[in-house]
């Protein structure tokens, strides 16, 4: 489970029109692309009924706001592939949330997308109080920090699964407390977004490969650059803070890691010691974020420079045709002012008028329309996409799979003669993992078991539909529901997952023999059930039918 702040740093538009853009996205039915967005939506502590009057009301008290630009904030929780909240659960998050944010009582539209493989609650929430008309500082700037501990409490209370190296977890006493590990350094989101744009690594992700172990080692001033310069890196002192380059692109230092601040640096090795590096440091060769998709990944390359060259080569044909009209309409003002002259300086001025009317219509023209339109050059995971969707995937989901592991589309045989084994799966799936998880969760593994079984996703699909339903009270979209476990089992999320845990036929057939089993068990107690009611009321009929026995007489 992910929650993350998205920051605005635009403020171009005014307060209204930024608050009335986000929630139109927040609440809008479909996507750009057409496609179904919004599965649920509410608001809380707002007094209107409809999304207008919601926008009216939260726009109407951001404005009392005066020193804040932009009091209402933009969240979103994310769950994993095989996890779908209820709606239930959705209003809980968002209680949860408004709490431990200290906005309880703040205006809030929230609503859930389902038009990407992860289901994600967006969460416009005013921080302005309704009572003082002050703008709330969150935990005083460290709201960040707090989004750490709601989705420990939520993964804990919904039985949601953590991502990997969570911040904080829940102890045995239920407290929220940090993970004591080690902090694994990852690109922040510039470099993050950057990597999966051109799907190479970025210069935050290189420094932090080849840099980390060199810093975190050296004894001294000098072995640090004597390292760094090995490594083709270049340690600096800038202000009062430290740069490591990556070839001609700087990186903090405290981006690498948080105790390589020149402050923490100094006292471990003492004042500062500039280094002796080359003038000009080699600028790295282009690497790969993931060993997915290497070979399409080299052609992308070659496909963006081409598209990059012919955007300069565009360019420099507009740019060249806007010298050669100026040279042509010198040429022409020359021309006209020794054509006109004898007819006198007023003709002579009226002519230069309209031709310089004539010639700034046509600089203008140039300029709207060039030879060629400029286009945005395609981000790797679209371009890929387009060549081979479930690949696209695969290099989606590349933080889960590691080098050697065989991810593939997986066929299996069908095994056995059940018609729908769900009750029996889950059963097992209950008593082998018998942790806090929800139920989505635990569907999700039924129908992954189901499709290694040999089972189509149609065969899955309606028994999660027909089995899954009547157990639980939820409100939620049932045909989504089973429809989004399928996509989960049957698509790439699922491939990786039976990648790794290996299933072999022999595992295959001892799982299900063991569900025929439990099965078999439920059946002969049903019909014991089935016979011991008809026994009762054939006893009872028996009973209702039979004269009772003539009362003696009394002498």
């Amino acid at each position: 489970m992910i929650l993350k702040k998205l920051k605005r740093t635009s403020f171009k538009k005014s307060k209204a029109v930024m608050i009335r853009t986000l929630v139109d996205y927040i609440l809008a039915a479909t996507d750009e692309g057409g496609n179904e967005k919004t599965k649920y939506a509410g608001a809380k502590n707002l007094l209107g009924r409809t999304p207008d009057g919601w926008k009216a009301e939260m726009v109407s008290l951001a404005s009392e706001s005066i020193q804040s630009k932009m009091p209402v904030t933009h969240w979103i929780m994310s769950w994993q592939e095989n996890e779908q909240p209820s709606y239930e659960q959705i209003e809980d998050a968002v209680d949860v949330f408004l709490d431990r944010m200290g906005l309880a009582g703040h205006q809030v539209i929230y609503s859930l997308h389902g038009n990407s493989a992860n289901l994600h609650l967006h969460i416009a929430v005013n921080r302005t109080n309704p009572d003082t008309l002050k703008v709330i500082q969150p935990h005083r700037g460290f709201d960040i920090e707090e989004a750490h501990r709601i989705v420990a409490l939520l993964e804990h209370r919904q039985g949601w699964a953590s991502e990997s190296h969570p911040r904080y977890v829940i102890n045995d006493q239920g407290e929220i407390v940090r993970r004591q590990s080690k902090p694994i350094s990852k690109p922040r989101n510039e470099a993050a977004n950057f990597e999966s744009a051109t799907g190479e690594k970025s210069a935050q992700r290189i420094a932090q490969e080849r840099g980390h172990s060199i810093i975190k080692n050296a004894a001294s001033w000098a072995e640090l650059h004597q390292g760094m310069a090995k490594a083709g890196l270049r340690f600096e002192k800038k202000g009062s803070g430290a740069i490591v380059f990556v070839g001609d692109i700087a990186v903090k230092a405290s981006s690498v890691d948080r105790n390589f601040s020149m402050g923490k640096l100094c006292k471990r090795l003492g004042d500062f010691e500039p280094g002796d590096y080359a003038p000009e440091m080699p600028k790295p060769e282009p690497e790969p974020v993931s060993h997915i998709a290497l070979e399409e990944w080299r052609e992308y390359r070659k496909f963006r420079a081409e598209e990059a060259e012919n955007r300069l080569m565009a360019q420099k044909r507009a740019e060249d045709s806007l010298l050669q009209a100026r040279a042509r309409q010198r040429e022409e003002r020359k021309a006209a002012a020794s054509d006109l002259a004898r007819h006198g300086l007023h003709i002579l001025n009226i002519a230069r008028h309209f031709l310089m009317l004539q010639q700034r219509e046509e600089l203008a023209r140039l300029r709207a329309d060039p030879p060629a339109p400029r286009k945005r050059l395609k981000i790797f995971k679209r371009w890929l996409g387009e060549r081979d969707p479930w690949l696209a995937s695969l290099w989606r989901l590349r933080r889960r799979v590691f080098y050697g592991m065989n991810v593939k589309p997986f066929q299996f045989p069908k095994i056995g003669d059940m018609a729908s084994p769900y009750a029996a799966y889950r059963e097992i799936i209950t008593k082998r993992f018998p942790e806090n998880m929800d139920a989505s969760r635990l569907d999700a593994a039924v129908a992954l078991r189901m499709r290694v079984a040999g089972y189509t996703r149609e065969e899955v699909a309606n028994g999660m539909y027909r089995k899954a339903r009547p157990l639980r009270k939820e409100s939620r979209d049932w045909k989504e529901y089973a429809r989004r476990t399928v996509w989960y089992a049957f698509g790439t999320a699922g491939d990786v997952d039976i990648a790794e845990f290996k299933p072999t036929q022999a595992d295959i057939m001892k799982f299900h023999q063991e569900a025929e089993r439990l099965e078999a068990a439920r059946l002969a107690a049903e019909r014991a059930r089935v016979a011991e009611a008809e026994r009762q009321r054939a006893q009872t009929q028996r009973a209702e039918e039979t004269p009772p026995a003539p009362r003696p007489r009394m002498l």
